[in-house]
């Protein structure tokens, strides 16, 4: 029995709670969105697996077909999911981890998917000419552009 989930197991079932919430924002879900958005995922896809997955006969089975992309199993687990977040409860605890993928994804969209990390802590960096200067440093580091002023 699986105690955590991988990021290719989680992206079904965010693409299912997108969905719910989020007409249509699930199929969004591949390719290099999955790695740019891969620290929400991983949790909204963790609450769900925990809390309605877990310890359920065959559900990691059903959730790895879906990962493969099997129709079959998708479908099984769309339905499954839709019903359970009909669930007040459940719906409660997932919808803020659904908003803040959303707003990731949004966030992607609009730079155009190609240069934005987000990294977990609401911290993220964005670049969007390929050619630019990117300068990173922690949280008390200093930059000088000329003279260094005397400390």
């Amino acid at each position: 029995m699986l105690e955590t989930i991988s990021l290719a197991l989680a992206t079904p079932i965010a693409a299912v709670v997108l969905n719910k919430f989020y007409e249509g924002l699930g199929s969004k879900l591949g390719g290099e969105v999955v790695t740019l958005a891969a620290a929400p995922i991983k949790k909204l896809g963790q609450l769900v697996w925990d809390r309605l997955l877990k310890g359920k006969p065959d559900t990691d089975k059903l959730l790895e077909q879906a990962a493969k992309g099997e129709p079959k199993a998708q479908e099984r687990l769309q339905e499954y999911l839709s019903k359970a977040l009909e669930n007040s409860e459940l719906a409660t605890e997932v919808e803020p981890l659904a908003r803040e993928l959303q707003q990731v994804l949004v966030q992607i969209d609009a730079s155009g998917a190609r240069n934005v990390q987000t990294v977990t802590g609401g911290q993220g960096l964005q670049v969007n000419d390929p050619k630019s200067q990117v300068i990173q440093a922690g949280e008390n580091a200093r930059f000088y552009f000329g003279a260094q002023p005397n400390d």
